[in-house]
């Protein structure tokens, strides 16, 4: 273990970026497999290899330029699934609408009946069912 270790030293290791191409690589291979095509397999491998290629790399700085262009792209749509997900998952005990005026989303608990809504947002008061 030390010698992997020792040779690890200095090296960039893995983060976001690779991981998200190792996930990437591993759905292109399904997929691949799935239709029988070779050229979705040479992409995989090109993948793998860029993989490989950050995580043993040694110029740490360029590294992580690479993985903060990605982040800036990555939060965005990450925080968007999230929202979508915690939607979803209260479903059940809440009803999402949007605001007529201002169109934010809004969260008013189910089985009420027929509810005035005021939009914290803009003020704009509606009636709303539950």
């Amino acid at each position: 273990m030390n010698g992997f270790r020792n040779f690890m030293v200095g090296r960039y290791g893995t983060d976001q970026l690779t991981v998200a191409l190792l996930v990437a690589g591993m759905i292109l291979t399904f997929i691949g497999n799935a239709i029988n095509s070779h050229f979705l397999t040479l992409i995989t491998y090109v993948i793998f290899l860029a993989c490989a290629y950050r995580t043993l790399s040694k110029n740490v700085l360029a590294r992580r330029k690479e993985n903060t262009v990605f982040l800036k792209y990555w939060n965005p749509v990450s925080a968007w699934l999230k929202t979508k997900y915690n939607i979803i998952k209260s479903s059940q005990d809440y009803k999402y609408f949007k605001c007529p005026n201002c169109r934010q989303e809004l969260r008013v608990p189910r089985g009420k009946g027929k509810i005035s809504v005021t939009c914290q947002k803009c003020g704009n008061k509606f009636i709303q069912k539950s």
